[in-house]
């Protein structure tokens, strides 16, 4: 359970998040859309973990959350296959099974072949889909994505998007989607 409650988030004196109130459990979907600006991203980043309110109640008992940030965020120094492969690693699969996963989420995304290809040889809707393999292959039990389809055409966005949903729905796992 993802839990805010009368949640305010300041930087310095900027206000950027007021009095929000939330509720999402395991197997519910949420989608944001708001301007830029209005806080989107820094909600993700509090249910991440990744910033502090600076007033009210944050609760999140999901013990796996992974977030795709809005820029792909790829290793320059690592292949696509082993920027998926990476996060596996961390959490203790054998090197030739994290590639092999990698690969089967770089199909899934569309990107078959593309394993070997250095994140500056991608286009920007390759580099986002590579960090969206990256994300789905961790099996997260709260997934947030931050504008994931941005770069994509309007095919590939809703192949994507369904795709995160059959995994959502395989796992069980909360999904928090914000676009524009």
């Amino acid at each position: 359970m993802l839990e805010m409650q009368n949640l305010v988030l300041r930087f310095g004196a900027q206000p950027v998040l007021a009095r929000i109130d939330l509720q999402l459990a395991a197997g519910e979907r949420l989608g944001l859309a708001g301007p830029s600006g209005a806080g989107k991203s820094s909600l993700l980043r509090l249910a991440a973990g990744l910033l502090a309110p600076t007033a009210g109640t944050l609760r999140n008992t999901f013990r796996h959350p992974v977030l795709m940030f809005q820029e792909p965020r790829l290793l320059p120094w690592r292949n696509a296959r082993d920027n998926v492969a990476l996060p596996l690693r961390a959490t203790g699969l054998r090197m030739a099974d994290a590639r092999a996963k990698a690969d089967e989420w770089l199909a899934r995304v569309g990107l078959v072949g593309a394993g070997n290809a250095w994140p500056g040889e991608l286009s920007g809707g390759m580099a986002q889909r590579v960090s969206l393999a990256r994300a789905l292959a961790l099996e997260p039990d709260l997934l947030l994505l931050d504008e994931p389809f941005s770069a994509l055409d309007p095919a590939l966005r809703r192949q994507l998007s369904a795709c995160c949903h059959e995994e959502v729905a395989r796992l069980g796992a909360a999904l928090i989607c914000i676009s524009h």
